[in-house]
Parts: structure tokens; C-alpha cells; sequence
């Protein structure tokens, strides 16, 4: 019987030790910082094959250990975001823009153009302030 507890602790001993080690001393990737940047106050681009315009104030969500070097670098390189962007916006009709669940379509779409264009694997998502079509 007395085996037997000393066993129980010791594993409850190793298994927390472990615990320590894996949530606080380990020196591995921590998890990366959320922090969101504005590309400009909004974008207004045509409609493909309308007379609208479509209006959007865009929020891109970052997840990056580099915040500094991040931002500094997006803010470098606005103008190829704002164009992604635009261009992106520009290939839909005033049907799909109107169509359910196209911002979600839309935000896969800026996110994978921006991913590819700016090697930037660290934007997570985009949300649309306004979306407003004229």
C-alpha cells in the first residue's frame, strides 16, 4: 500500500514539474501579438459593369512578435496594400456585392492577394467598417 502512494506522488511530482517547465520556463515561440492596422481612411472604387460605387473603410487584423517592424513595414508599403485592395474590391459585380456572405468571400480574398503579393503571412482577417455601395 505504501508502494503504491509513493509511486502516485512521484508520478504527481514528475507530472508537474513537467507542467512548470512546458507553461513557464519554457524558452519556445511565444504566442504572437494581435494588433490591427488601418490602411488609410476608406476605399471607393467602381462597381465591375456598374455605374455605383462601392465605399469601405478596411481593419486588417495582425498576429505577429514583431509589431514594430510589422506596422512600419505595411506603412512602407501602403500603396501596394491600398492597390491589392481596390483591385480586389473592383472584380465584383453589384450582384455579388449585394449577395449573402460575400464580405466573408471578399476577406479570404484580400487576405490570400495580400498574403502572396507582401509575403506577409502574419495578416489573420479583415473587417469592414463601412461597406456601403453608392
Amino acid at each position: 500500500m505504501k508502494k503504491k502512494i509513493i509511486i502516485i506522488v512521484a508520478v504527481v511530482i514528475v507530472a508537474a514539474a513537467a507542467g512548470i517547465y512546458f507553461m513557464v520556463l519554457n524558452p519556445g515561440e511565444s504566442e504572437p501579438e494581435i494588433s490591427y492596422y488601418l490602411p488609410g481612411d476608406y476605399f471607393v472604387t467602381n462597381i465591375k459593369d456598374s455605374k455605383r460605387l462601392l465605399q469601405a473603410t478596411i481593419v486588417l487584423e495582425l498576429a505577429t512578435n514583431d509589431l514594430a517592424g510589422t506596422e512600419a513595414f505595411l506603412t512602407e508599403n501602403n500603396h501596394i496594400l491600398r492597390d491589392v485592395i481596390v483591385f480586389t474590391l473592383r472584380e465584383k459585380t453589384e450582384a455579388e456585392l449585394r449577395s449573402i456572405g460575400v464580405e466573408d468571400e471578399l476577406r479570404e480574398k484580400i487576405v490570400s492577394k495580400l498574403s502572396e503579393e507582401m509575403d506577409a503571412d502574419y495578416i489573420r482577417t479583415v473587417y469592414f467598417d463601412d461597406f456601403v455601395i453608392q
